[in-house]
C-alpha cells in the first residue's frame, strides 16, 4: 500500500493540472478540425495517453533531479529524493507507462506515429534542458503542445499547414508564460544551484515578458482560426483568454510562492477558454 502511495506521487497523479495543460493542446487539435462534432472517443484516448505520458515524464524528470531535489525545499520529499521508491521501483513503472502510452498510440493512424516518437523524444530530453539551456520552459512549450498537431494528423495528411504551426505556437508561448511563473517559485534555488530557467533569464524583465507571451498566444491562435475561415466567436474567447491570464500576471506577486503556484494552476481556464473558442471556430 505505501509503494502504490509513492508510485502515485511519483507520478504526480495527486496533482493533474499537469495532465491538463497537457491534453488541451491535443483537444484543441481535435476541436480545430471538428469543431461541436468532436469525438468523444478520441477526446478519451488523448486524456489516456496525456495521463501515462506526463507521469512517465515525471519519473525521468525525478530521476535526473533526485540529488537537486533533495537540496530544494518544495521538491526534498519526492519519492526518488526522499527514497520512498527505488530507482528500479521507478523504471518499472515507467515502462509500464509507456506501454500503455504506446497501445494508445497504436489506435491512431500511422502518420500519427511519428509525431508521438517525437512527443516522447522531448519529454525525455526535457529533464535535462535545465543544465544545457537557460530556456527550458521552451523545451517543455514543444513537447507540452505537441499534442495539436498529432490530433490534426488524425484527419488529415495535410496537418503541416499554416494555421497547424501557428496553434502550435500559440500552446508553445502558452507554456513559456505559465511555466515562467511556475519556476519563480524556486528561483533562489535554482540560482545557487546554477540550473537555466526562464525565470531567471528574463530577471527583472519578466512580468512584460510573461504578458507579451500571453499576447502572441492569443494573435497566433487568432491567425490559426483565420487559417481555417472561422466564426467571431473564436476570436473572442482567444481574446477573453489572454485577458484573463494578462489581468491575473498584473496581480501577481512573484516573489509568493503560492500566488505563483496558483497563477500556474489558474492555466487550466485559459486552456478551456481557448479549447471552447476552437469547439465554436
Amino acid at each position: 500500500m505505501l509503494i502504490a502511495s509513492a508510485l502515485w506521487r511519483l507520478g504526480r497523479f495527486d496533482k493533474p493540472i499537469g495532465i491538463a495543460l497537457i491534453l488541451f493542446p491535443c483537444w484543441w487539435g481535435l476541436a480545430y478540425v471538428q469543431g461541436l462534432a468532436i469525438d468523444p472517443k478520441l477526446m478519451i484516448l488523448f486524456a489516456m495517453g496525456a495521463t501515462v505520458m506526463r507521469a512517465a515524464g515525471c519519473i525521468v524528470n525525478d530521476y535526473f533531479d533526485q540529488d537537486i531535489d533533495r537540496q530544494v525545499q518544495r521538491t526534498k520529499t519526492r519519492p526518488l529524493a526522499s527514497g520512498d521508491v527505488t530507482v528500479l521501483q521507478a523504471w518499472l513503472f515507467f515502462l509500464i507507462l509507456c506501454a500503455v502510452g504506446l497501445i494508445v498510440l497504436l489506435q491512431l493512424p500511422p502518420r500519427c506515429w511519428a509525431i508521438g516518437a517525437i512527443a516522447t523524444i522531448l519529454f525525455m530530453i526535457y529533464p535535462r534542458a535545465k543544465r544545457f539551456t537557460n530556456y527550458p520552459q521552451v523545451v517543455l512549450g514543444f513537447a507540452f503542445n505537441i499534442g495539436f498537431p498529432m490530433a490534426v494528423a488524425i484527419f488529415t495528411p495535410l496537418w503541416h499547414h499554416p494555421g497547424v504551426w501557428a496553434a502550435y505556437g500559440a500552446g508553445i508561448c502558452w507554456t513559456v508564460a505559465y511555466d515562467t511563473v511556475y519556476a519563480f517559485q524556486d528561483i533562489e534555488d535554482d540560482q545557487h544551484l546554477k540550473i537555466g530557467s526562464t525565470a531567471l533569464t528574463f530577471g527583472q524583465g519578466a512580468r512584460s515578458i510573461i504578458i507579451s507571451l500571453y499576447g502572441i498566444m492569443a494573435a497566433l491562435l487568432s491567425g490559426s482560426c483565420a487559417f481555417a475561415d472561422s466564426s467571431l466567436l473564436a476570436y473572442v474567447f482567444f481574446i477573453s483568454a489572454a485577458v484573463f491570464a494578462i489581468y491575473k500576471v498584473l496581480q501577481l506577486d512573484l516573489h509568493n510562492v503560492s500566488e505563483c503556484r496558483d497563477f500556474f494552476i489558474a492555466n487550466q481556464w485559459v486552456g478551456l477558454l481557448i479549447f471552447v473558442g476552437f469547439l465554436l471556430r
